[in-house]
């Protein structure tokens, strides 16, 4: 099973969400809290890609693999852009 968890501050910080399944909308209306909040973030298996706007529209990211990766700026994502998470 797949599984990457997103941290709403640097270094692990702060609320965080755990997606097992590709989420295209992190500002669906039955969880606000991550659009565009997404600070830092924790690869636990799978391999995932980030975008900037929903429906996996916008600039994305790399394609990332199990690590840790304590501030999205380190890798190349605005921080606090991300709208929509992929399973790749």
């Amino acid at each position: 099973m797949a599984e990457v968890v997103l941290f709403q501050h640097a270094n692990f910080h702060g609320a965080h969400k755990h997606l097992f399944r590709s989420e295209s909308n992190l500002n669906a209306p039955d969880d606000k809290a991550f659009n565009d909040q997404v600070s830092s973030f924790v690869v636990l298996s799978g391999r995932w890609q980030f975008f900037r706007d929903s429906n996996f529209q916008g600039p994305s990211s790399q394609v990332f693999g199990p690590g840790l990766y304590n501030w999205v700026e380190a890798v190349n994502i605005p921080n606090d852009s991300i709208s929509s998470v992929r399973l790749t």
